[in-house]
């Protein structure tokens, strides 16, 4: 999945301010997840209902909130 394939996707459930896919700093390639950015929380929330289990690009995606990530 690119950033552009992800954006397609998520963008047929509300604005999508961003969106990217987290690739391997040293190869290029995805490391699996990616992130979408929705204008409000309601087609955030959409999204998530929607699109958790579902297909995309061959592969069955686990959609949900991110956590904050905490100091370490």
């Amino acid at each position: 999945t690119t950033d552009e394939t992800l954006r397609e996707a998520f963008s047929a459930y509300g604005n999508v301010l961003d969106s990217i896919v987290m690739r391997d700093r040293e190869t290029g390639r995805s490391r699996g997840f990616g992130f979408v950015t929705y204008s409000t929380q309601q087609e955030a929330d959409g999204a998530i209902s929607t699109l958790n289990e579902q297909e995309l690009d061959g592969r069955r995606i686990k959609v949900n909130l991110a956590n904050a990530r905490t100091g370490g």
